[in-house]
């Protein structure tokens, strides 16, 4: 009887162990759990971070890449990247300011280094190019500024004035070449001395961060006071390391043409300071039916006068 009865407690004590050990940790699993700060930031928009005067420098092979001021930033965790409010970006080439580029809003992608910035933003050269449009991408890998929207151009100003003005559809900028590049339907305007206008069309646009140098590519239509010039490729060279265009040479196959003459040759030279054109590689001018031929032809005072090297004139008959 008292084996028993010791078997039956010592059964009531399993029991009782079980119970705790088993039924009562299965009742506590009906708890939540409260999601960690990672788990948190990741499905908030709150930001988890946020500070005033951000500076952040990052560096490509032991090199800067950027250099990135922002008045407000605010840090998301969770997504590894940062928006930023008031930025003004620096961008170096072999330790060399570059380009500059502000604006009203950006992000930091944590993870690529690339750059969003948007709402007036302004690419400035250190040559004096200014890019205006409303948002910019930088692919780090890369190491390009680009735009997909339709941006103007600014040149620098010069002695006549006001620098070239010019728009196109979107915007490139190559920060190891120091290039900038407007593409598809770019248009452009200068003034130059004696108010005369000078207008400008073509595909593309390439322009020198370091010479000033411009070339207009594909299509490329001029304008400029009674004279229409046709071709290729135009190139613009500046006087010195002055802003003042010193002349541009067209090459490719070009045709210029006004209300009573037209001119063909292989290259033309454009003197716009001198108002002096000159035309070399197999050149023709038709005027009033007459057809000349040179070793070069040559148009001073704008095209008002006409000379011609070892001439060789093909003239209509009359009767």
């Amino acid at each position: 009887m008292k084996n028993l009865k010791n078997i039956i407690y010592i059964s009531l004590l399993v029991f009782l162990f079980i119970e705790v050990l088993v039924i009562f940790p299965n009742k506590l699993d009906h708890k939540v759990e409260v999601p960690s700060k990672e788990i948190l930031a990741e499905n908030s928009s709150q930001p988890e971070q946020k500070m005033r005067g951000l500076h952040l420098v990052e560096t490509q092979q032991g090199r800067r890449d950027w250099e990135l001021f922002s008045e407000v930033a605010e840090g998301y965790l969770g997504k590894g990247a940062w928006e930023l409010k008031n930025v003004r970006v620096l961008f170096y080439n072999n330790e060399k300011l570059s380009f500059t580029v502000t604006g009203d809003l950006g992000s930091i992608d944590g993870k690529t280094k690339d750059l969003k910035i948007k709402g007036n933003v302004v690419t400035r050269s250190e040559n004096g190019y200014t890019f205006k449009t409303q948002s910019i991408f930088y692919i780090s890998k890369l190491r390009q500024i680009k735009s997909p929207e339709r941006a103007t151009m600014q040149g620098p100003a010069d002695e006549m004035g006001e620098g070239f003005v010019l728009d196109g559809s979107n915007m490139e900028v190559f920060v190891d070449d120091n290039k900038m590049v407007i593409n598809k339907n770019v248009h452009g305007s200068k003034k130059f001395k004696d108010n005369k206008n000078f207008y400008i069309q073509s595909e593309k646009a390439e322009f020198s961060g370091k010479s000033r140098q411009a070339k207009f590519i594909e299509n490329v239509d001029m304008t400029y006071a009674r004279l229409r010039f046709q071709g290729p490729v135009a190139i613009f060279q500046y006087k010195g390391n002055s802003a003042l265009i010193n002349y541009v040479q067209m090459e490719g196959g070009v045709k210029v043409s006004d209300s009573d003459k037209l001119a063909t040759a292989e290259n033309v030279n454009l003197n716009l300071l001198k108002n002096i054109f000159t035309f070399r590689g197999k050149p023709k001018l038709i005027q009033n039916s007459d057809e000349l031929t040179g070793e070069e032809i040559v148009f001073l005072d704008g095209g008002k006068r006409v000379r011609v090297d070892k001439v060789q004139a093909k003239m209509e008959k009359k009767e």
